[in-house]
């Protein structure tokens, strides 16, 4: 459809929110949100953010008796790091508050129509797996280790097959693999769906196409935010800007220890040799991986090489990049070697978006202890989708006290520690 079309019986309004969506590379939802025709008057909550995180965090403050405002500063909700993620869900970690967490999310998703009272949103949940594999002797060693931390933790469903046991399962699998692992309820889901979900069942205000440029404080205490649309005066103030986080925290002359850093998302058109019913599937070595996106495929490799950056809307790919996933995902499932060469121009999209990093690869979740009022949900090292439900959950509680959070493993208070601790505590996917 040309720029500036617009769909039978869509308001132009609608048309700028739809339009903006699909430049990032989705189809825009099938349940888009009316903008606030105003500024809401004083509610318990302000969220900086329109992404996953930040519609979430929206639903849950509801579901703990707090009206919230969602303020975004781009046209549409879920149209910049939500929009390009490979939109996955797994519980496969291996440090417990991690893996708790994801779990929660995974399970909140299962019935997610339900759990938000919307019987019309389908958010597509394939619980496809995830498969782990290694060509090493040490890698295997390493699943060993990492099933039996994730059984003492609970996660039971995850087994650790040999080479042979994963051919007989997943026969596309090269020969040169000799351990894997595998988790039945991973899989994948329409993030921009669920993001959309949350953010109507929430009944917040949502302002789109709204920048905040400053945050109001009186007395070392939160008291609102300044917008391009006017004031609006509010207790709390949740940082959830995905990329921009940092820059939002020094609008309170506060910093967040933030690396962006970009990563690269390969979707490939319909293709007869790709496996429709594979799971998620990750060179454990190398961290290349695939996953089916009907009729295709969807690639993605979180390489080292890429240096740190500044926040970007429009983030420019690396057209080789194109060239170096084919090249990672064919060492493990070598049919993509036949895919590639088969491949026409027009099978191929490349987008581009930006991971937010923490030193130790755990979001921050939490009020920020120099400035009362005012909370953190950000750096969630590219595992938002996978972690929104549960994170939101933690963060309602923090907000309304339920949580106490000194014994919050995801806090600010931890990352004064953790300046320049560059130690890579968990595979970034």
């Amino acid at each position: 459809m040309p720029a500036g079309t617009l769909e039978p019986g869509e308001t132009a309004e609608a048309g700028v929110l739809r339009e903006a969506y699909e430049e990032s590379g989705n189809d825009y939802p099938k349940t888009p949100l009316k903008n606030a025709t105003s500024l809401p008057s004083s509610p318990d909550a302000i969220i900086i953010g329109g992404g996953i995180s930040g519609t979430a965090a929206a639903f849950f403050l509801t579901q703990a008796g707090l009206k919230s405002t969602i303020i975004e500063r781009l046209p549409a909700l879920a149209a910049l790091t939500t929009a390009r993620s490979m939109e996955s869900v797994r519980a496969q970690f291996v440090e417990p508050e991690t893996l708790l967490m994801m779990r929660e999310s995974i399970t909140f998703y299962e019935d997610f129509a339900e759990n938000i009272g919307l019987s019309d949103v389908d958010i597509g949940l394939h619980q496809a797996g995830y498969l782990f594999l290694t060509t090493e002797a040490a890698g295997a060693e390493r699943f060993r280790q990492r099933v039996r931390r994730q059984h003492a933790f609970g996660l039971t469903d995850v087994v650790l097959l040999t080479g042979e046991q994963i051919r007989q399962r997943f026969p596309f699998v090269s020969e040169k693999v000799v351990a894997g692992t595998f988790r039945p309820g991973d899989g994948w889901l329409a993030a921009h769906e669920a993001a959309f979900g949350f953010a109507r069942s929430s009944g917040a205000k949502v302002l789109t196409g709204t920048v905040v440029s400053g945050i109001l404080q009186e007395s070392g205490r939160v008291t609102g935010v300044e917008t391009d649309q006017g004031r609006i005066a509010a207790p709390v103030v949740i940082v959830a800007a995905g990329p921009y986080s940092g820059n939002v925290a020094s609008l309170a002359g506060l910093d967040l220890p933030l690396t962006i850093v970009r990563r690269h998302r390969v979707t490939i058109g319909q293709h007869p040799l790709i496996p429709q019913d594979a799971p998620m599937v990750i060179d454990g070595d190398t961290g290349a991986h695939w996953r089916p996106e009907s009729p295709g495929a969807a690639l993605a490799w979180a390489q080292a090489h890429e240096p740190p950056g500044e926040p970007l809307d429009d983030v420019r790919a690396n057209p080789m990049f194109v060239f170096d996933v084919m090249e990672g995902v064919y060492r493990l499932c070598p049919f993509w070697l036949e895919v590639a060469e088969s491949l026409k121009r027009d099978q191929v999209f490349l987008l581009a978006g930006q991971y937010t990093v923490t030193p130790d690869h755990k979001p921050i979740i939490g009020p920020h202890p120099e400035l009362a009022g005012l909370y953190v949900s950000a750096g969630y090292n590219g595992h938002g989708i996978m972690a929104a439900p549960g994170a939101a959950r933690l963060l309602a509680d923090l907000v309304t006290g339920k949580v106490n959070d000194s014994g919050n493993p995801f806090g600010v208070a931890r990352l004064s520690a953790l300046a320049g601790d560059s130690e890579n505590h968990e595979l970034m996917l």
